[in-house]
């Protein structure tokens, strides 16, 4: 394994936003490495459909790594993440199924139809949340049982990352959007490449609608690794702010941290070393 490779994927990961990198200063050494590195995957995982231009190429990446998550536990991993995570027995000790069943849930989005509104995307978007959810939590919090607050977090980080990525996705014939809110707008997915008038008004709609689904999760109760609780924060404070500004993706996008968020992190952070048993720490 390339020590350099590795540590190259975990800062590309922390660095894609603010609350990461803060995040990672409360983790010790051995924390940083498993945790940061299935981060590292699910986002390689979710490259692979975001950038997806053709279903069956995508697909066939998929299936390399749900190969790649299976020679991993057989101690035979070929990539620089799984090398470096499953040295790590916390890793290793989980069930290969639960590492392969987020990359399945990731191929079914491939050919997951355009959503007619906001209910039905949440269905679609719910296998793969779920099976993320059920990784994480396995892997931070070992036996502490299911979490009912995590899927739903899970899936509305999806959907606000998809959202925060709107022109490309556009640019590859998808919407983050649901198509009800295209058509209320008179959009199309061509549409959503340029920013308008009616872009932004359906994007502060979206918002709005994001912003309640994840206050709902966040009353949930249920473990949340401290990285979902830190972009649980983040996300809720953007989309506030989103669904009142007149240019909401932007908004959206914006870094964005401070003290306020400094202080959340530390709370959060706080709250998650409380709910690890002594024993399941690395």
């Amino acid at each position: 394994m390339s020590g350099s490779a590795f540590d190259d994927y975990l800062a590309q990961w922390r660095g894609a936003s603010p609350e990461r990198t803060v995040a990672w200063l409360f983790l010790r050494s051995g924390e940083r490495v498993c945790f940061g590195a299935v981060a590292a995957l699910e986002h390689e995982w979710l490259k692979v459909v975001r950038e997806a231009r053709e279903p069956q190429v995508a697909a066939a990446r998929l299936g390399w790594w749900r190969e790649e998550m299976q020679r991993a536990l057989q101690g035979q991993a070929r990539h620089p993440l799984t090398q470096g995570l499953f040295a790590n027995p916390r890793a290793s000790a989980v069930p290969v199924v639960y590492w392969t069943a987020p990359v399945e849930a990731a191929m079914s989005l491939l050919v997951a139809p355009p959503p007619a509104d906001f209910e039905t995307q949440c269905r679609v978007v719910a296998p793969f949340a779920d099976a993320v959810a059920e990784l994480e939590t396995r892997v931070w919090f070992r036996d502490a049982g299911a979490s009912p607050r995590a899927p739903k977090v899970a899936l509305f980080a999806h959907l606000v990352a998809n959202l925060r990525g709107l022109e490309s996705l556009a640019e590859r014939g998808r919407s983050s959007l649901p198509m009800h809110l295209l058509a209320r707008h008179g959009l199309t997915i061509d549409a959503l490449g340029s920013d308008s008038p009616a872009r932004r008004a359906a994007v502060r709609d979206y918002a709005a609608d994001l912003q309640r689904g994840l206050s709902g999760a966040a009353r949930m109760r249920g473990p949340l690794t401290l990285f979902r609780e830190v972009g649980l924060q983040h996300d809720l404070d953007a989309l506030g702010r989103a669904a009142r500004g007149d240019d909401p993706l932007s908004v959206l996008r914006s870094p964005a941290f401070g003290l306020r968020g400094l202080l959340k992190t530390w709370h959060a952070a706080r709250t998650w070393r409380s709910m690890v048993p002594i024993e399941s720490r690395p």
